[in-house]
């Protein structure tokens, strides 16, 4: 009696298993199959322009920007800047004299110069110099070596028609509202280099300029420094002579080329000097005498 009683526990376990594994296997058989579930991808970013990358510096921006071992060799003293401006033709040609000295033996040094304007040659003494053009960089080797510690002078001559470009153009060619020429030159960010030969970097500042331009009869240049006096040349052009006797970065040195007025003043034993375009005058009692 009791076997068989146990014999029927067994076997009612049996079928309770058995309906339950075929309960799973028919709730199984009606779900659909499922796929490998990929990771959840995490949330990317928000890539401003800024961030997105800066463009690879060209070749020009390397070389200018970068304080090089012909730059680091030298130390800049003076320029004697004396050009001639066409006014009718954007052109523009003349040297600069260019006082450095040196500060490691070595035997060439690093000038600058777009490539738009030409090279008419470049002079040590009466020795013409050889010299490699990369974009805007002037690579001159001299014949022998420049010693440590001495001072030397090159004559930098150049011409043609400068770029109108960077933020400020550079240099430009206009007209004002009467007519007449007007021309400037404002060159921060895209170098001074673009319309005058130069060391054109902003490590080095070079102590001292002299500044002449020649322009056509009846138009004035104002530039930087202190006013020396003005030449006729007896071919039509007249030649504005300033000078800057501290130290001044290349951006800095300026042409304002127009049909300017000078306005004079003082304070205490001060002169003052302003210039501006007739049509500009707004500054009563000021005495108003062309420069001498």
């Amino acid at each position: 009696m009791r076997s068989s009683m146990i014999r029927s526990l067994i076997g009612i376990g049996f079928i309770l298993c058995v309906g339950s594994v075929t309960s799973l296997l028919s709730h199984a058989a009606q779900q659909p199959a499922s796929s490998a579930v990929a990771p959840a991808e995490k949330p990317k970013p928000r890539i401003r322009p800024n961030d997105a990358g800066a463009p690879i510096p060209t070749r020009f921006e390397m070389l200018r920007g970068s304080y090089g071992p012909y730059r680091a060799n030298n130390d800049l003293l003076y320029y004697d800047l004396d050009v001639r401006v066409d006014p009718a033709q954007k052109f523009i040609s003349g040297k600069n004299t260019i006082r450095f000295r040196m500060l490691k033996d070595d035997d060439r040094i690093q000038l600058d110069l777009t490539d738009a304007l030409n090279i008419d040659k470049i002079l040590y003494g009466t020795t013409p110099l050889k010299y490699e053009r990369d974009t805007a960089a002037v690579f001159i080797d001299f014949p022998g070596t420049l010693h440590d510690g001495q001072v030397y002078s090159i004559d930098f001559y150049y011409s043609g028609h400068p770029p109108e470009t960077g933020r400020f153009g550079g240099i430009t060619f206009k007209k004002d509202v009467s007519g007449h020429d007007w021309i400037n030159t404002a060159c921060e960010g895209i170098g001074a280099s673009v319309w005058w030969p130069n060391k054109d970097q902003w490590r080095d500042e070079v102590e001292n300029v002299d500044i002449s331009v020649a322009i056509p009869n009846g138009l004035v240049d104002v530039s930087n420094g202190k006013f020396m006096g003005k030449t006729d040349l007896g071919d039509g052009y007249t030649r504005w002579d300033w000078r800057v006797h501290y130290p001044i970065n290349n951006d800095d040195v300026s042409l304002n080329i127009g049909n300017n007025i000078q306005l004079s003043d003082k304070l205490g034993d001060l002169n003052l000097d302003f210039y501006a375009l007739p049509e500009d005058l707004a500054h009563d009692g000021l005495r108003r005498d062309p420069p001498d």
